[in-house]
């Protein structure tokens, strides 16, 4: 991981506003969540599920935000659909992505069988696929970053279905508070 790198960078959230990624993390822990793309299903259910915990991680002291691939117009749609009411930006060139360390899958990598039935149960809990943006090979990670340059969890997805266990990244929060 290049936090140097990351620290300096300005994303777009869905409205357009740019944020100094460095500075949200300046003075308090973030959850900081690489998305596959905004249409992923299984992205867009561990949003959901993220979402459903926000009050608990803002009580923590933490602020919470995922990154993802696809223009303003995506993550506006994303937003909207789920309901996110955390931070959304925008790395449709995959500089934040790049500076993670976040690798990309290949095409068969994406449809391994392990992630077949996860996909049949993330579609019978009515999570839906939605138009992808443009890296939809890249992988998705969960980091737990701040305050200041510190790194406190890191989690690189193996696959599209894979996700940072949730309780763990509880578990890194509270071991701050």
């Amino acid at each position: 991981m290049d936090l140097a790198t990351l620290d300096a960078l300005k994303l777009s959230d869905s409205t357009g506003t740019q944020h100094q990624l460095g500075d949200l993390w300046a003075e308090q822990p973030v959850v900081l969540v690489f998305l596959r793309h905004f249409g992923c299903i299984h992205c867009r259910e561990h949003a959901v599920q993220l979402a459903a915990r926000y009050d608990e991680i803002k009580a923590l002291g933490a602020e919470l935000v995922a990154v993802g691939t696809g223009n303003e117009r995506y993550a506006a749609a994303f937003v909207r659909d789920e309901q996110i009411p955390y931070l959304v930006l925008v790395d449709d060139d995959a500089r934040a992505a790049r500076a993670v360390s976040v690798h990309k899958s290949s095409f068969i990598g994406l449809f391994h069988p392990k992630s077949w039935s996860a996909t049949v149960d993330a579609w019978k809990r009515g999570h839906r696929i939605h138009k992808a943006g443009a890296r939809v090979t890249q992988m998705g990670a969960t980091f737990v970053l701040g305050p200041g340059d510190t790194v406190r969890y890191a989690h690189i997805d193996r696959d599209g279905a894979d996700h940072a266990p949730i309780d763990a990244v509880f578990d890194v929060l509270h071991a701050r508070s």
